[in-house]
């Protein structure tokens, strides 16, 4: 039984300094960057200034801080204290509520995931757009226009959202992040980046063929 809810998770959860990006030399390029956490993936994006200008509702919470992570997901395994079998089905076949998942970043992304893979991302000015477009766009909305915060998050200083989208065996975490990378004019393929590997390979291939983004 260990083995099968593990397997479960695994395919679960392989769904689940500056403040302003830096920019290339031609003043072209915008930066943002993708944390491989061993099972899902998160996007890191500079809280200022388009980010919060984007989101000011999250300025309270996070515009103190020099980075935002987002990752997304099934709400009720990805808020619950403990991964079991159960949930593990439901989010699988059955989910019936997404959350995005905040996390004020402080300093340099690649220091605060030291121990995580964190590859940076380089787009253009109009990709970057858009990436920001995919993210504001992923937040439900109460008819007057506020986002519906949930409570806390799982570490650092973060916060649950809800959010928009169904998560399935086929739609994980990881194709979120991967439709966000699509959207930045990155050649992802995210109908097949299901697992954490697959969104960072897909990446990296993206970069070697020198593509719209540059990744390093």
């Amino acid at each position: 039984m260990r083995i099968v809810v593990l397997a479960l998770v695994l395919t679960l959860f392989g769904c689940a300094a500056a403040s302003v990006p830096p920019r290339g030399e031609d003043g072209g390029w915008r930066s943002f960057y993708v944390v491989n956490h061993g099972l899902h993936t998160g996007l890191v994006i500079a809280a200022r200034p388009d980010l919060l200008q984007a989101l000011p509702a999250l300025a309270e919470a996070f515009g103190d801080g020099d980075f935002v992570e987002f990752g997304w997901g099934d709400e009720h395994f990805y808020r619950a204290p403990q991964a079991t079998l159960s949930l593990a089905l439901r989010a699988l076949f059955g989910s019936t509520a997404t959350v995005l998942h905040v996390v004020k970043i402080v300093g340099d992304p690649r220091r605060s995931f030291a121990a995580s893979e964190v590859i940076e991302v380089r787009v253009t000015e109009d990709g970057y757009r858009r990436l920001l477009a995919f993210v504001v766009g992923t937040f439900t909305r109460s008819a007057a226009g506020t986002l519906a915060a949930l409570g806390p998050g799982l570490y650092g200083e973060s916060r649950f959202y809800q959010a928009e989208g169904s998560y399935s065996l086929f739609y994980t975490c990881n194709t979120w992040v991967a439709e966000a990378l699509a959207a930045s004019s990155c050649p992802m393929s995210p109908a097949v980046a299901v697992t954490a590997g697959s969104v960072m390979s897909q990446l990296r291939r993206a970069s070697a063929t020198g593509a719209a983004c540059l990744a390093r």
